[in-house]
């Protein structure tokens, strides 16, 4: 069942990308965007029950939830998409510090502080009334990132090197996301959003299992 759902979010991944390359927002593509978050969500589901698991899953729906607000242009939908992933960011830096005895904090998770100030820097002067959000987003995104990082270097299952890969990843897109929206449009920024993002969820799904 798992590599069969593993086939079928792949599947539609590519589908949604190709459909919606010129971000015309077509209606296959409005179908295809949330089915492919739905059956990452499947995959989680399929994990042995657990706080982790579960933890992951309410990461993963409200993913879901701004997935669906990002399908709208504007600065609302922006702001209703932003403000879903902020608590999944929450929610996700939890769940990877969740049975962790922390022993080390990895000096090299620094890297990521230092990204996103480099980032914000470029990023703040552009987003105007959105410049506080952004910042407050970012910050959640890089400590998720972090949490990543220290349960990579504390725990001896495959978890942790899923969650580092994932989050390194959901930076990429939500970096190629936020150049997009207040730096200009660029030729296949859609395909790097996406193919990114769901790389990133579908990581932290597998890592359900590999906690268990």
């Amino acid at each position: 069942m798992l590599p069969a759902l593993g086939a079928a979010a792949a599947v539609s991944a590519l589908l949604a990308i190709v459909a919606d390359w010129n971000e015309t927002k077509p209606r296959i593509f409005l179908l295809l965007k949330p089915l492919t978050t739905l059956l990452i969500i499947g995959i989680a589901l399929l994990a042995p029950p657990g706080t982790y698991r579960d933890l992951i899953l309410a990461g993963l729906i409200l993913s879901l939830l701004g997935d669906v607000f990002l399908m709208f242009e504007g600065n609302g939908p922006f702001m209703g998409g932003l403000s879903s992933f902020l608590i999944a960011h929450f929610l996700f830096g939890w769940t990877y510090l969740h049975g962790v005895d922390i022993e080390s904090v990895p000096l090299w998770a620094g890297v990521f502080v230092l990204y996103g100030l480099a980032f914000s820097f470029v990023l703040l002067p552009r987003a105007g009334s959105l410049a506080i959000p952004v910042l407050v987003y970012g910050a959640a995104l890089m400590g998720m990132a972090i949490t990543a990082s220290i349960r990579y270097v504390n725990v001896d299952d495959a978890s942790g090197i899923l969650v580092l890969i994932g989050a390194s990843l959901f930076v990429l897109s939500d970096s190629a996301l936020g150049a997009r929206k207040f730096l200009g449009r660029y030729t296949g920024a859609q395909g790097v959003i996406l193919s990114t993002y769901w790389s990133a969820i579908g990581l932290m799904a597998l890592s359900a299992h590999a906690s268990a």
